[in-house]
């Protein structure tokens, strides 16, 4: 996709026949509000509040001094003949860092890559520009999302890095160069699917709360050190979100299972350590409102075949502290051989024990 060029009052305006970027105006004003004031919008961007027709016409003036000044290229995104957001490079040298926002009617359509992939080109071919850099609050799924599909590298996750509405928040920070181009640069696994009882699905912001029920559990505890105590419902945020972070590397998939009628969260299934040389390992919390009713015997083994089917898993592995046997019997289940022991390498309620390997070929399975 190549921008088209030509200019209008000193701001180019750029197309690929879908989207429209160009100058913001004064009858763009009113849907600034109406974007500005949306509560995803309030929630994950650095606006005013309260957010006014006044807010938006000085928002519209400083986009064009930025062209003016040479501090940033903003452009309005049009679609359809109609004004849907606003999409930002900002800085003076060779490193701009990029802002978008789109109208709630306008989300869902792949039109903020639209958008980003002609300022990008437009910058590159014109400005000299080598790096763009993106960074959100961590667990602004939406603009994570954006930017994987855009060909973003995604670089880390920086603690204490941005102050977003009068708070000091950690960041997703990514980056994309020159000569990249706009593909995924991580295989983002990210499905649904369903057995008899149960939806595998991702991680949602609605199942922190019996996230941190599950961690907080004394049978959880027995096998999960290093958690907080007390645990509290923020760190069961950072728990999914961490999650998030790393599928979107590549390096990890999980899945919530869920009540097929309620969509209730009973506890998650993950495979991490993904390489296509080793397999990817596989692990599993339980709600403990679920132990006992056949949650895991039903799904586990449904994830480990969904992983050699779908996601093109070559191997699974599993690993179990010796004394833990409903995880040796759910690994049995599933089809894993055992195929030996670390002496003295889990830690049980503080108290070292042995650590037995499984493992399964998808050629094998």
């Amino acid at each position: 996709m190549r921008a088209e060029l030509t200019q209008t009052m000193e701001v180019p305006v750029l197309s690929d026949d879908v989207v429209t970027l160009r100058a913001h105006s004064s009858a763009d004003a009113e849907r600034v509000v109406e974007y500005a004031t949306d509560p995803l919008t309030m929630r994950w961007a650095r606006m005013p509040s309260p957010y006014g027709r006044t807010d938006a016409e000085r928002y519209i003036a400083g986009a064009r001094a930025g062209w003016q000044s040479g501090e940033a290229m903003t452009w309005a995104i049009e679609y359809e003949g109609r004004f849907i957001g606003s999409v930002d490079l900002t800085g003076s040298g060779r490193i701009v860092e990029i802002g978008f926002v789109l109208h709630p009617d306008a989300r869902g359509r792949g039109l903020a890559r639209r958008a980003i992939i002609l300022a990008i080109e437009y910058a590159v071919a014109h400005r000299d520009i080598e790096v763009v850099r993106w960074q959100a609050e961590e667990g602004n799924l939406a603009s994570l999302r954006t930017a994987h599909s855009c060909g973003f590298t995604l670089t880390a996750k920086i603690p204490d890095w941005l102050e977003m509405n009068s708070k000091v928040v950690d960041a997703w920070c990514a980056k994309w160069r020159a000569g990249d181009d706009f593909a995924p640069k991580s295989t983002w696994r990210a499905t649904t699917f369903e057995t008899d009882r149960f939806r595998l699905r991702p991680l949602a912001e609605a199942d922190d709360e019996r996230i941190r029920q599950t961690l907080d559990d004394p049978v959880s505890r027995k096998y999960l050190f290093g958690r907080p105590d007390p645990l509290l419902i923020e760190h069961a945020a950072a728990e999914r979100t961490r999650k998030w972070w790393t599928a979107a590397r590549g390096e990890t998939c999980t899945w919530a299972v869920a009540d097929l009628e309620t969509d209730n969260y009973l506890g998650d299934i993950s495979i991490f350590e993904i390489s296509p040389v080793t397999g990817a390992e596989i692990g599993f919390y339980t709600h403990p409102d679920a132990r006992g009713s056949g949650v895991l015997g039903e799904t586990f083994p449904a994830a480990v075949r969904h992983c050699f089917d779908v996601l093109d898993i070559r191997r699974m592995t599993m690993f179990a502290a010796d004394s833990n046997e409903g995880s040796k019997a759910l690994a049995r289940r599933a089809g894993l051989r055992e195929f030996g022991t670390q002496p003295l390498a889990a830690s049980s309620a503080g108290r070292l024990e042995d650590l037995v390997g499984y493992e399964l070929l998808r050629d094998d399975a």
